[in-house]
């Protein structure tokens, strides 16, 4: 604010005190505040793609609200700053932001009866009644095979139960406020949406839709019948297996099935369930919750059947996974099961005295699995039991995540002269190598504050650790099946997991250097993996919902098509992105005021163009005591004729030996790639395309571009170290992403061996220093400007890290 009324007091020196030339400064103002913040935010959008942070949709829709809404702001302020000279720009505006919040907009929702359904009627109805509830009609209805009597309280009651209760705005208002990849985050929100959940009324016309779908279910059986209350949520089951992320209750009597279904419908925001659904990038509101109702099964034996390796490595093979009575223990990786692979011409299920399964259930199971896998598309994963009377009744059938159709996998083998073999067991569940320290889930250590990086150690592979999952590079654990649910989603997230190595794990220490090769089942001592380059989540990742929808919305943001002023297609009509629409904003708002001089009144000072024999226009505008007096209407000034003492320290460093600005004659203008712009100067003839500076005598605000990057450098230095700063804003670029976040780490380490306070976002850059002498605040400037002129272009040289390591070097040797 302070430096806000500084500009508005000079500007009223500067410029006559006419309300027309008063209003479109202070509309540049406005202007540039909101090009700052979306600046700021498309870089933070950007980073939340190339880096690979995940955040929930509801939060995302959020950041991109306050981007358009600042993108707005610079094209009203342009139209305020030069009322009916771009018409069409908001019309391209309302364009690129109708495209983006179609692409954020989340599905219409289904608040109408039915609000139950039975079983049967679910075929073919994954919308209404979800996944899991669909595909087990399916077994039932297309391949006659046996399934549980039951019905299916709809999504249509979970979406009225949230509208009835006014729900949708406060549990987006928390889910927006998650950072997902803090264990602890999610567990305060989880905390908060169940709270909402178990206080909100169930409506009446739910109740009666249960009790009647309840009243015809029972009427099928001689006594009262317990069953399983399980979900069915929308996109569960799908390409995203959402695999044991939700609450199933066993054992449930017809008068406790609403409050059986309340605690399955709150299951939707358990932290596990809320770090799943956010990893994969779906949305709230795409995951609404059905509940499936089925009888309970006696079951003397029960697994899962999977109709391929799901290591992607064996497609043909079937196996199975049993343990005897209900499946729960095997799926929520408590036991070991026993394992089979089938084969066409197997005909013995193995020792038959201590074998779970006959030969004849075997071949059962066999038999139809086959038909099941004929049946579909792809893979699936199915859990089955066998009644006390030898009855085969199926559970569920889902699609089964092949490793590598999700994530990108590549077999390593240990580099045995960096450690030692722990252990060679155990069975490869998700493919893949990590290294980091260990961490043992104990009493002392609990699941939450496992370290980013870690290498995390189980006794059971239980559902609830994958909220931690992202921040691990692996998992090794004493018990669990490569069929539990906690298996299944480590494949799709891509993390390497060794189980069942049952007491090998006593070998493991807290916090010693591990390497797991899942793949071999070894663990090795130290660091065992051969240096090489990471591959970002966003392409190891790229077939994730996440990455697609943001992927999708960054064509609408952040290509930059507009790109020399001076062009004829400098024009609204070119705009092909927001980023388009803010560059043209900033541009002609920069033209605007440098005409305001030749608009204005006879007492107006205007504009001085720098005579220098650097390759670079800049123009001077003084608000007292940047400039010596001179004849008015005249054109340029010398440096001699400069009084502000903070650009001169600024120039100094442009100028200092070490910048090379070479020859624009060097340059052919007419076929040398235009991002080159005069070695990476933006010098030309019209001030369209120039620099400018505002100048007081112990003030600069200084607009510098160099091809496709600008810095915004504002500075104060007076004799009162109190009110000294320099504020830095270094953003954009011509290279690709990769090198303009490698010259953000160069600018980034000279500035805070410099003292100054760093933020980086993206390939953006804000810098703070303040409360120095104005002696120091002066030497500071000039290491500012010698790393301006020494910066660009050089994201299209800098290739790795090494290199800017080895480039901050040569920047101070040269000082």
């Amino acid at each position: 604010m302070r430096v806000n009324n500084l500009f508005k007091y000079w500007t009223y020196r500067v410029f006559a005190p006419g309300a027309v030339l008063r209003s479109t400064y202070e509309a540049f103002q406005e202007l540039l505040e909101y090009d700052g913040q979306a600046h700021e935010e498309m870089a933070e959008l950007e980073a939340l793609y190339y880096q690979g942070i995940k955040e929930d949709f509801s939060s995302i829709r959020k950041r991109y609200q306050s981007f358009s809404t600042n993108v707005l702001g610079m094209v009203e302020s342009l139209e305020k700053m030069a009322p009916g000279s771009h018409v069409t720009l908001k019309s391209y505006y309302k364009k690129f932001d109708f495209y983006s919040h179609f692409l954020l907009a989340p599905p219409r929702l289904d608040c109408s009866p039915p609000f139950t359904c039975s079983l049967q009627e679910g075929a073919g109805s994954e919308n209404l009644v979800g996944g899991k509830a669909s595909q087990l009609a399916t077994l039932g209805s297309d391949l006659k095979l046996p399934i549980p009597q039951g019905f299916v309280i709809t999504a249509n009651s979970f979406n009225y139960f949230l509208e009835y209760n006014d729900l949708r705005r406060p549990v987006d208002e928390i889910l927006s406020n998650i950072k997902s990849w803090e264990p602890h985050s999610l567990v305060k929100a989880s905390a908060q949406l169940i709270t909402l959940i178990e206080h909100a009324d169930i409506p009446a016309e739910i109740q009666a839709g249960v009790n009647i779908a309840w009243k015809n279910f029972a009427d099928n059986f001689d006594t009262s019948p317990l069953v399983a209350v399980r979900s069915s949520c929308l996109n569960e089951d799908g390409a995203c297996s959402f695999a044991g992320q939700y609450l199933t209750l066993l054992n449930v009597s017809g008068d406790n099935i609403l409050k059986a279904w309340r605690k399955v419908i709150s299951s939707k925001y358990t932290p596990e369930a809320l770090a799943y659904r956010i990893h994969s990038g779906l949305g709230d509101e795409e995951t609404g919750m059905a509940t499936l109702v089925l009888e309970m099964v006696e079951a003397k034996s029960s697994g899962v059947l999977y109709t391929a390796d799901p290591s992607g490595e064996a497609k043909e093979a079937i196996s199975i996974h049993v343990v005897r009575g209900q499946g729960d223990a095997l799926v929520s990786g408590r036991v070991i099961p026993e394992s089979y692979a089938l084969q066409e011409d197997d005909n013995e299920g193995g020792d038959q005295d201590a074998a779970i399964l006959s030969n004849h259930e075997l071949a059962t199971l066999r038999q139809q699995g086959q038909l099941i896998a004929d049946h579909f598309d792809s893979p699936r994963d199915v859990e089955w039991s066998f009644t006390e009377q030898g009855r085969l009744i199926f559970l569920q059938c889902r699609p089964l995540g092949i490793q590598h159709t999700v994530t990108v996998v590549q077999k390593i083998q240990p580099m045995e002269e960096k450690g030692q073999l722990l252990f060679k067991a155990g069975v490869t569940a998700a493919m893949g190598q990590g290294c980091g320290p260990a961490y043992r889930v104990d009493s002392n250590h609990p699941l939450e504050d496992v370290p980013q990086g870690a290498i995390l150690v189980l006794r059971e592979t239980l559902p609830s650790a994958v909220r931690v999952l992202k921040r691990v590079r692996g998992v090794v654990a004493e018990l669990g099946s490569v069929a539990g649910h906690f298996s299944t989603v480590c494949r799709e997230f891509g993390v390497p997991l060794l189980l069942a190595v049952g007491n090998n794990i006593d070998a493991i220490q807290q916090g010693e250097e591990l390497s797991l090769f899942a793949d071999i089942q070894e663990l090795w001592q130290g660091n065992c993996l051969p240096a090489e380059t990471p591959v970002p989540l966003y392409k190891t990742e790229a077939a994730l919902p996440y990455f697609r929808r943001l992927h999708g919305l960054l064509e609408f943001v952040t290509p930059l098509n507009l790109l020399d002023p001076d062009s004829k297609n400098f024009v609204p009509e070119s705009c092909r992105s927001l980023h388009d629409i803010i560059r043209f904003s900033h541009e002609l708002a920069v033209q605007t005021m440098f005409s305001l001089g030749d608009r204005g009144s006879g007492r107006s000072r205007g504009k001085r163009k720098l005579v220098s024999n650097l390759p670079l226009d800049v123009f001077l505008i003084d608000v007292g005591g940047g400039l010596q007096a001179n004849e008015t209407g005249k054109e340029e000034i010398h440096l001699a004729e400069v009084c502000s003492a903070p650009f001169l320290a600024l120039w100094q460093g442009l100028t200092h030996p070490s910048v090379e600005w070479g020859d624009r004659s060097h340059f052919d203008w007419k076929s040398f790639d235009e991002i080159a712009l005069a070695g990476g100067v933006a010098s030309k003839s019209s001030s369209d395309f120039a620099s400018f500076a505002v100048l007081g005598s112990n003030y600069v605000n200084l607009n510098i571009r160099f091809g496709y990057h600008f810095t915004l450098v504002d500075a104060m230095c007076d004799s009162d170290a109190t009110k000294n700063y320099c504020q830095l804003r270094f953003a954009g670029g011509g290279g690709d992403f990769s090198g303009r976040s490698l010259r953000i780490d160069y600018v980034e380490a000279i500035l805070k061996e410099s003292g100054f306070q760093v933020t980086p976002k993206g390939d953006l850059l804000d810098a703070r220093l303040q409360q120095m002498d104005a002696e120091k605040m002066l030497q500071q400037l000039q290491v500012v400007g010698r790393l301006l002129g020494v910066t660009k272009l050089m994201d299209m040289r800098l290739k790795d890290d090494i290199m800017v390591k080895e480039q901050v070097k040569a920047f101070w040797k040269a000082a």
